[in-house]
């Protein structure tokens, strides 16, 4: 199954409630309001799909010292590490404030709710302390950038091996947080 993030209203669709129960729970105030009126979509990045994601979150795992993704993936989801905007979850939106408390399964279940500012700290951390070469954009990804429409539309199959495929999940989550901070916007992560 393929993921797409998204910067712009469209991941906040009827989550009003629930962002806005979330930050009442941390005593945050925020004004969500100027989120839900923005303009639709503003850009839309390829998330490749879960199995993508997994690597990602396994390489971040074995950065972060943890034994084995299962033990990395509880901490994730229980907020137990210091890159605590890493998604772990299929539905993620990073609201673009600067906030410690970082979503947990606790919190919600089926949506992750982050920082974009927290997660362009934390790609960075995890760019300087991984041995991939972070921040490459592997092949096909300026294709992606240039034209997603016409990336989706070409067949045209390309091949990425792990490595590169966990660069693009990394280039995909710093794309998508400098534009969305940078337009005071959302960013999402859903299945496609």
């Amino acid at each position: 199954m393929g993921s797409d993030l998204f910067v712009g209203s469209i991941g906040v669709e009827g989550l009003e409630t629930s962002l806005a129960s979330h930050f009442a729970g941390h005593g945050l105030k925020l004004d969500l309001q100027r989120l839900f009126e923005a303009d639709e979509v503003e850009a839309t990045l390829c998330f490749l799909n879960g199995a993508s994601l997994m690597a990602f979150l396994e390489h971040v795992g074995v950065v972060e010292g943890y034994p084995d993704s299962h033990t990395a993936l509880r901490a994730f989801e229980r907020g137990e590490t210091r890159l605590k905007n890493i998604p772990c979850w299929e539905n993620s939106i990073w609201l673009p404030f600067d906030f410690e408390h970082a979503g947990t399964l606790k919190d919600d279940p089926t949506v992750f709710v982050g920082s974009g500012p927290a997660l362009l700290r934390e790609l960075a951390d995890l760019q300087q302390r991984s041995p991939l070469g972070l921040g490459a954009s592997p092949n096909g990804y300026e294709r992606m950038r240039q034209d997603i429409r016409a990336f989706y539309r070409d067949r045209t199959a390309f091949q990425l091996d792990e490595a590169d495929t966990i660069r693009w999940i990394w280039r995909a989550l710093f794309d998508g947080a400098t534009i969305a901070n940078r337009l005071t916007s959302t960013l999402s992560s859903t299945p496609g």
